[in-house]
C-alpha cells in the first residue's frame, strides 16, 4: 500500500470584544513545533546580527516594530505566528511583513499533549480610527505551502491537499470550521454575532 505524507494543525479562535483581541489555541505536531523554531531562531539570529551592524545614530530603524519594541525583542514563536499566519478585513487576505505581523502576537504559552503541542496566544487587532474594533473577516496561513510545493504525490501529479489547517471558531452554538490548504491559503472567519 503506498501511502502520501499527510500533516494537520488545528487551530481554535474566539474573538475577547473586552480586550479587543483574537485568542489563539494552535496545536500542530512537535516536529512541526521543532521545524517552526528553528527557522524562527535563525530568522530572530540575522535580524540581531543585522542590529549589531546598523549604525546607532541611523535616523529610521527598520527593525523596530509597534509600541517601541525591537525585532529582537520578538520570542520565536510570536515570529513563528507572523510569518506563517495574518489576519485581514479582505479576502485576498496578503500576507504581511513578518516582523510587524510578529508584534500583533502575544505569546501566552504552550502545552504538550502526546505527539502534538498546543501554543497559546493572542493577536491584537489595531484600529486606524476611533470607531468599534471589530475581528478580521479573514485568515491566511501558509504553515505548509513550502511543503507541500516540494512533496511529490505517489501518483505523480503536484501539490496535493494532504496538508492542511483546519480553524474552528469558538462561540457559535455549534462550532463553525475553516479548512486552508496550501491551494487555498485565505479563508473567511465567521464569528458569532
Amino acid at each position: 500500500m503506498l501511502l502520501h505524507p499527510t500533516q494537520e494543525t488545528l487551530c481554535e479562535l474566539q474573538w475577547n470584544p473586552d480586550t479587543e483581541r483574537i485568542e489563539i489555541a494552535f496545536r500542530l505536531t512537535l516536529g512541526d513545533e521543532e521545524r517552526l523554531l528553528k527557522e524562527a531562531e535563525s530568522t530572530l539570529t540575522k535580524l540581531r546580527a543585522k542590529q549589531a551592524d546598523s549604525d546607532s545614530n541611523s535616523e529610521v530603524d527598520p527593525l523596530s516594530v509597534a509600541d517601541g519594541k525591537s525585532a529582537i525583542q520578538l520570542k520565536s514563536q510570536q515570529l513563528a505566528f507572523g510569518r506563517h499566519m495574518t489576519f485581514a478585513n479582505d479576502d485576498a487576505c496578503l500576507p504581511a511583513p513578518t516582523v510587524a505581523n510578529a508584534a500583533k502576537y502575544r505569546w501566552v504559552g504552550r502545552r504538550e499533549e502526546g505527539i502534538h503541542v498546543w501554543w497559546f496566544a493572542e493577536y491584537s487587532v489595531a484600529s486606524t480610527d476611533a470607531s468599534e474594533i471589530k475581528p478580521p473577516s479573514h485568515v491566511r496561513c501558509d504553515l505548509f505551502v513550502d511543503r507541500a510545493r516540494n512533496t511529490a504525490h505517489p501518483s505523480g501529479h503536484g501539490p496535493h491537499d494532504a496538508f492542511q489547517n483546519t480553524f474552528v471558531i469558538l462561540g457559535h452554538p455549534v462550532p463553525v470550521s475553516a479548512v486552508i490548504t496550501p491551494r487555498d491559503p485565505v479563508a473567511e472567519l465567521q464569528w458569532p454575532d
